[in-house]
């Protein structure tokens, strides 16, 4: 008796545990232990058969329920996106401390987001969705941005202050500030020290890019121009007394 089993009844039982796996058009592996001291051609064609037709049936019933692979694994299964980043461009996406790291996984409901040494990005999680806005972000945040043009124009005055002047980049150092169209495409550095009259610890929570400020020229340093917000704040101070 040949017993066509998926249940390993066989195995403890029977002479022969013949075990084949394939698809419809053939077989990929098998394996035999057998218990007896041989087999008849006979016995192992019969087998075979039956085990093509037990194959066939339970790939069409796999067919029927579903015919393809899925375009995308349900919600309960977790992900993985990987990118790549500048290897000079790690320390954006991990921060001061793994504070940027953080708050991408927070933000974007992440599992995880591993950074190894070469720049080799892991996004895991969930949610799709939520997981290319996170590679979006990484993308975006460790882009290399094109080098701006050598400002050739003329230069405001020493001691003039501008009004309402936007901050264009944040760093721990200080703010980029640009002069408005009366300056296109001229910034000045107002240091972290020049930013307030008090001290400032942490820069990021004190003042955002996009964030208009008033600042004073303080004239050319090294090639640079240099600004300050807290002779602003000193002169209103003296003015009013």
């Amino acid at each position: 008796i040949i017993l066509t089993d998926i249940l390993g009844i066989e195995d403890g039982l029977g002479t022969m545990d013949f075990k084949v796996a394939g698809d419809a058009t053939g077989i990929s592996t098998f394996q035999l232990d057998i218990k007896c001291e041989g087999l008849s051609i006979d016995t192992l064609e019969r087998a075979l058969e039956q085990a093509r037709v037990g194959r066939l049936h339970i790939l069409e019933k796999m067919e029927s329920a579903l015919p393809g692979p899925r375009t995308e694994l349900p919600s309960t299964v977790p992900k993985m996106i990987t990118l790549n980043v500048p290897v000079n461009s790690i320390g954006k996406v991990i921060g001061p401390g793994g504070k940027t790291i953080r708050a991408i996984i927070e933000d974007h409901e992440l599992q995880g987001l591993d950074v190894s040494e070469e720049g080799a990005v892991a996004i895991s999680g969930f949610n799709t969705t939520k997981m290319e806005q996170a590679k979006a972000f990484v993308e975006k945040l460790t882009a290399e941005a094109a080098p701006k043009p050598a400002y050739d124009g003329p230069y405001p005055e020493e001691g003039r202050i501008f009004r309402k002047c936007e901050v264009v980049s944040v760093k721990n150092f200080g703010v980029f500030v640009s002069l408005g169209d009366e300056f296109p495409g001229l910034e000045g550095l107002v240091h972290i020290s020049e930013l307030h009259t008090e001290r400032i610890r942490n820069i990021n929570g004190f003042v955002k890019e996009g964030q208009r400020i008033d600042v004073k020229c303080l004239g050319m340093a090294d090639g640079k121009l240099k600004l300050s917000r807290k002779a602003v704040f000193e002169a209103a101070s003296a003015a009013a007394k």
